[in-house]
């Protein structure tokens, strides 16, 4: 067992006992972690060191490799997350990113995802009401293709030619990308428009499009396109809860 300090964010936690939680952070070193934080729940009820989701910090922790379950010994916070806790959209759109990481939880730490998950947080946090939406699609395709899965959408995935700015595509999921209006024509993907197709490049590259047409389409390929290629088939319930506090289920 050895002692390790790294850069991390709470993701999730659990109560374990009157006393204790079970935490689940995303680390710069260590990948994706869960500790047993013995004895914080009290510590918290006397107004010592409340650990809130989505807070950033120096994790350090008891490790020992063939354990999945780690001994906490302290977490430094240095950016609280609290202020995304008292706005449910904010919130709401923080865990969808949150999901996508924990549903993926790759064994190996990647530095990359560490850092696109952590601007990804500090985004939400200050984005004005209008924008959330906007940045949650832009940032969730960022981490997406950070984790090894960015669709392919200048060429068709089926025969390979370089797409037409005009035609109407469909969108090849086992593929992970778009196939041309000649090989998508007995497919059953979604459609995706010139308009759509142009906007998602956008979104991709990290920028919301000055009008961004039909968010709820969007949002559901982004759940579609991650429910097949990182949650194996299982739907990710934060995108429901997003999609409905932003009005976006009507």
């Amino acid at each position: 067992m050895s002692v390790v300090s790294t850069p991390a964010v709470l993701l999730r936690s659990f109560n374990y006992s009157e006393t204790s939680r079970v935490l689940r952070l995303y680390t710069k070193d260590l990948g994706l972690v869960s500790v047993m934080a013995k004895g914080v729940r009290r510590s918290s009820a006397r107004g010592h060191g409340a650990l809130d989701t989505f807070s950033r910090g120096e994790l350090t922790a008891y490790v020992r490799p063939t354990r999945d379950l780690q001994t906490f010994k302290e977490f430094a916070v240095e950016e609280a997350g609290g202020s995304l806790g008292r706005d449910v959209l904010r919130f709401a759109g923080a865990s969808v990113l949150a999901e996508i990481v924990l549903l993926h939880a790759a064994p190996d730490p990647s530095p990359q995802v560490f850092e696109r998950l952590t601007n990804a947080l500090r985004r939400i946090d200050t984005e004005p009401l209008a924008g959330i939406v906007g940045a949650v699609l832009a940032e969730g395709w960022m981490l997406v293709a950070t984790l090894g899965y960015e669709p392919h959408i200048d060429r068709c995935v089926h025969c390979g030619k370089t797409l037409d700015a005009t035609e109407v595509l469909r969108f090849d999921f086992s593929a992970g990308g778009v196939r041309c209006s000649g090989c998508g024509s007995d497919h059953s993907g979604p459609r995706v428009g010139p308009g759509a197709r142009q906007q998602l490049a956008t979104l991709l590259r990290g920028t919301v499009p000055e009008v961004l047409g039909k968010p709820r389409a969007h949002l559901r390929l982004l759940h579609d396109f991650v429910t097949y290629h990182i949650s194996g088939s299982k739907p990710l319930k934060t995108f429901k809860i997003f999609g409905s506090v932003a009005g976006l289920d009507e």
